[in-house]
């Protein structure tokens, strides 16, 4: 079941059809993270 939602995530961050909530922004920012991290993040597994 994993494999799916991982696969679903990757489609999404490929084709750009996600949105990041201000509270993950808010996070990121916390965590000196940009969206390129969180993007390759979910597409290097």
């Amino acid at each position: 079941m994993f494999d799916e939602i991982i696969q679903r995530m990757r489609e999404k961050v490929t084709s750009l059809q996600y949105v990041m909530t201000l509270h993950a922004e808010e996070e990121m920012n916390d965590d000196n993270l940009t969206i390129y991290d969180i993007e390759q993040g979910i597409l290097r597994r």
